[in-house]
């Protein structure tokens, strides 16, 4: 005779939400963190990307809308069970809609520790300058 424990069902029914829940998905892009500073010479970002190699980082410009996409793929070892993924998987993005007063064309970036940084400077005609003044004498 076996006991029949109604626990066990709801362990078993427990287990597999969790397991769906916590398994990524590359269906949808996260969206990684940023840090937007400026200063006199522009505007500079820190985008966090744990994980990510810089292989898999893509900057692009269109228009005037800065676009970062990225992937840190999710590499489940075999026979593994898993227990808990808290860790951010599959694609990221985000995008910005950047004023004209920055020069798009002239963005340097670097990679360093997980974390993208990408300076945008400004452009010639917003940078300050000074106008002599003349006398006509």
């Amino acid at each position: 005779m076996i006991r029949y424990n109604p626990f066990r069902e709801i362990e078993q029914l427990q287990n597999a939400l969790l397991r769906n829940f916590f398994t990524p998905t590359t269906e949808s892009a996260n969206t990684p963190l940023v840090d937007a500073l400026e200063d006199a010479q522009g505007v500079h970002l820190a985008v966090y990307l744990p994980g990510v190699e810089p292989s898999q980082v893509e900057v692009t410009t269109e228009n005037n809308t800065l676009t970062i996409r990225a992937e840190r793929p999710f590499n489940k070892p075999e026979n593994a069970n898993q227990w808990r993924l808290e860790g951010v998987y599959g694609k990221f993005e985000r995008s910005f809609v950047v004023p004209n007063t920055y020069d798009l064309s002239k963005i340097e970036a670097s990679f360093k520790h997980g974390i993208l940084y990408l300076d945008i400077p400004k452009a010639e005609a917003a940078q300050p300058r000074r106008i002599e003044v003349r006398t006509n004498s």
